[in-house]
């Protein structure tokens, strides 16, 4: 099933995170030493992998309610509090892939996750990603 394969990219990728963030010296980044934590190929590795299922998972025209349970899980991965802090940016910039999935959406589904989306990413807090889902949403929301 698709969501288990995105929670397996996740998992592997905040396992990742947390690792390199736990193996970081103090110095690191600082004044242009020592290797910065956003440079390495993992996040770049992430996206690509998420990217390649996404597509794959759209070409077979799955239902709303699958394309649902999805993005639930996309949309709300950057909000749980025991992510590691270097990985909540490309968890964020990653929901510029859902857009055409979001057009999957029945109107039922599509306004339901278009309530929590603005719930889970406040106004004071949004990025252009996150604007851009919104509308989407708001198109599914339509019908």
């Amino acid at each position: 099933m698709m969501l288990d394969d995105v929670r397996a990219v996740y998992e592997e990728y905040t396992a990742q995170v947390a690792r390199l963030e736990g193996e970081r010296k103090a110095w690191d980044g600082l004044f242009g030493m020592g290797k910065k934590l956003a440079d390495d190929p993992c996040h770049d590795r992430f996206f690509e992998e998420l990217e390649r299922l996404l597509k794959a998972f759209a070409a077979e025209k799955p239902s709303s309610d699958e394309v649902s349970s999805l993005l639930e899980f996309i949309y709300h991965a950057p909000c749980d509090e025991e992510q590691p802090a270097s990985a909540l940016m490309p968890m964020n910039a990653v929901h510029s892939l859902t857009l055409e999935l979001a057009g999957m959406l029945s109107a039922e589904d599509g306004k339901r996750l278009l309530e929590q989306y603005k719930m889970d990413h406040p106004r004071s807090r949004r990025f252009p990603v996150h604007k851009n889902v919104i509308k989407a949403l708001e198109k599914a929301a339509k019908g």
